[in-house]
């Protein structure tokens, strides 16, 4: 049985597998990511072993706050990794500074969680410091942010810690039992162990010795057997120490110790662990007059020392064991254990200023970090002046805007008048300058009617002036107008020549060369553009010429102007000047100073391009001619 399956079922399941495997691809992305270390994270790693490089990493991750990558969660957990790493190297002033600086960032968050550990970390150190009330507020603090059960059992063991630490005992095991009760269940072995060990302390300050062993000893049984920090046996100790400065019998007090010394071999503690205990062990040997006993168990002690033990250790071993070499009277083994004494001693010294040494490379480091915070302060002060000052400027700048902008509309006003004055100014100059045509041409042209009359020369004087009155025609009506099409320019130009040939025909021939494809209609120009170069070119140039002399005028089409060529040679512009009678050089080409005039006036009026060049047209020749290029734009004016 065949089952049909239309196109737009394929396409909706095509899209079905599509959306399906992007999402599995985004959702492994994400897994590949979250595995990715962080820069914090490799700074966690690096803490104990590398506290230096730690820091490092830790200033690259303050500093991306000033590349503006900044994210206030991670700039407060890198000042608590600080503040963990100088708690460690035993800097806790410097610790509490990190601390502080990172409450301040977080402040500003709603990063709950970590400001309730902020809080903790905090308070544990003000608490160190003697500063119970402070302690407490940071304890409740963080109970009232947090809400990871482990974070606020700790914040709970610390409020216990401050009424131990006021001699409120009774509060302070009113808390423990509030812990006992309300975090059954959650406690694992070594909180719930360390809670007993500090009930334990309570008790020995209470002189309840019975009470104080029972908490003790279940602290000691509570204790994991595996996966411990040794740390964590710090108040198991301390409350080993109270108990046995409680106890009055040494029996009991060797009893004790030999329990210690004991549980430590059995749950494999450090042997630096197991040696400060079997010292205090053999000093309590001593002190009941066991000798033996404790010759014993220093040699014991003795076997456990190494280059890698503390020397410091190693030193009182070595100097308890000299001790009973000297009650025993074995003087030179005495003298051996004191050489090895003075040894690890120098070691123990020299360790010390490699310690030192490696302190002080911690806090150059967080120098450095000082002085990159100062810089950042410094920068953001800057940036916040700068904010106020643009801020202050905006509303300056808001004020004179309105005046300006009160201004500028009267000012609009006032400038359309005047330009539209202008304007008409410009137009009414520039139609008065459309009206003039040289008066030489004028003057000239009716002389040579006149000598045509006075030789009897009707025919020519008849058609002389038919074309003169046909030109004066059309200049008057051309003057009425701003612009003409080029076709009727060419018109105009070639009955001037026509008139200007008759009378200097012995003076010159002309030529125009035009390109017959092109529409000359379609393009508009000023009038009496190009005739007073024509006639500058006959009047200073071929017609003082003493051979016949040629015009051309070549008209050719651009890609985006026409160009008019006007070439002549004649005896050039420098002769002409010359040649010139007196009242000739006061006389200025009023065409060509025309021209100039409307083409500044036309290109300003309708934002023109029209150029005009002027040069020598034969350089190499004695009648060096002129030659004068008119471009003219394409686009119509409207």
């Amino acid at each position: 049985m065949l089952v049909m399956i239309d196109k737009k079922s394929i396409f909706t399941l095509l899209l079905l597998v599509f959306c399906g495997s992007a999402l599995l691809a985004q959702k492994y992305k994400e897994k590949v990511e979250s595995k990715v270390p962080t820069t914090l994270d490799r700074a966690r790693n690096l803490k104990s072993s590398d506290p230096n490089k730690a820091i490092k990493l830790i200033e690259s991750v303050i500093e991306s706050k000033r590349k503006k990558i900044y994210d206030p969660g991670r700039e407060a957990e890198a000042y608590m990794l600080l503040g963990n790493i100088y708690e460690e190297i035993d800097q806790k002033k410097l610790a509490l500074q990190r601390y502080e600086q990172a409450r301040r960032i977080l402040e500003k968050t709603k990063l709950m969680e970590l400001r309730a550990q902020n809080h903790l970390a905090i308070g544990r150190l003000s608490l160190e410091g003697g500063n119970a009330k402070s302690a407490e507020q940071e304890f409740v603090k963080c109970l009232k942010f947090s809400t990871n059960k482990s974070t606020r059992l700790q914040c709970e063991i610390g409020r216990a810690d401050v009424a131990y630490f006021k001699k409120d005992y009774e509060k302070s095991i009113a808390i423990f039992s509030t812990i006992d009760k309300g975090w059954e269940g959650f406690l694992d072995s070594i909180s719930l162990s360390n809670v007993e060990a500090k009930k334990s302390l309570v008790f020995s300050n209470t002189e309840e010795l019975d009470k104080a062993k029972e908490f003790y000893f279940n602290s000691l049984n509570t204790f994991p057997t595996s996966s411990y920090n040794e740390n964590s046996f710090r108040n198991v100790e301390l409350a080993n120490d109270n108990i046995l400065a409680n106890l009055s019998n040494i029996d009991e007090k060797i009893a004790l110790r030999r329990d210690n010394v004991k549980f430590k071999n059995q749950r494999n503690f450090s042997k630096q662990s197991i040696i400060k205990e079997q010292l205090e062990l053999a000093n309590l040997y001593l002190e009941n007059g066991e000798i033996d006993e404790a010759e014993t168990l220093i040699l014991t002690t003795k076997s456990l020392t190494t280059n890698q033990t503390n020397q410091e250790q190693t030193a009182k071993v070595f100097k308890k064991a000299a001790e009973i070499s000297q009650q025993r009277g074995a003087f030179d083994e005495a003298d051996r254990n004191y050489k090895e004494y003075d040894l690890a001693i120098d070691k123990s010294n020299q360790n010390k200023r490699m310690e030192l040494e490696k302190k002080l490379e911690i806090l150059k480091d967080q120098a450095k970090i000082d002085i990159l915070n100062k810089d950042i302060k410094i920068e953001e002060k800057q940036e916040e002046l700068l904010k106020q000052q643009l801020k202050n400027q905006k509303y300056v700048t808001g004020l004179l805007g309105l005046l300006l902008l009160g201004a500028l509309v009267s000012f609009y006003f006032i400038m359309r008048n005047v330009k539209a004055k202008r304007k008409a100014n410009s137009l009414l100059l520039l139609k008065s300058l459309r009206t003039q045509m040289n008066p030489h041409f004028i003057f000239n042209a009716l002389n040579s009617v006149n000598n045509y009359i006075s030789k009897n020369d009707e025919k020519a004087a008849n058609k002389f002036l038919a074309n003169f009155s046909k030109l004066m025609r059309i200049v008057l009506d051309y003057s009425q107008k701003d612009f003409i099409s080029f076709e009727e320019e060419i018109e105009l130009i070639e009955l001037y020549l026509k008139l200007e040939h008759a009378r200097f025909r012995d003076k010159f021939d002309y030529v125009i060369n035009k390109e017959e494809e092109v529409d000359y209609n379609s393009l508009d120009i000023p009038p009496m553009l190009i005739q007073p170069f024509i006639e500058n070119a006959v009047w200073h140039g071929l017609r003082y010429k003493e051979t016949k002399g040629q015009l051309t005028v070549d008209i050719t089409s651009e890609t985006d102007h026409l160009k008019i060529k006007i070439t002549d040679n004649g005896i050039g512009r420098e002769k002409s000047k010359a040649l010139k009678t007196k009242n000739q050089k006061q006389y200025e080409s009023t065409g060509l100073k025309n021209v100039d005039k409307r083409i500044e006036l036309i290109n300003d009026i309708y934002a023109k391009n029209y150029a005009i060049e002027i040069t020598n047209a034969f350089n190499d020749q004695t009648d060096v001619g002129t030659f004068v290029s008119i471009k003219i734009p394409n686009n119509p004016t409207s």
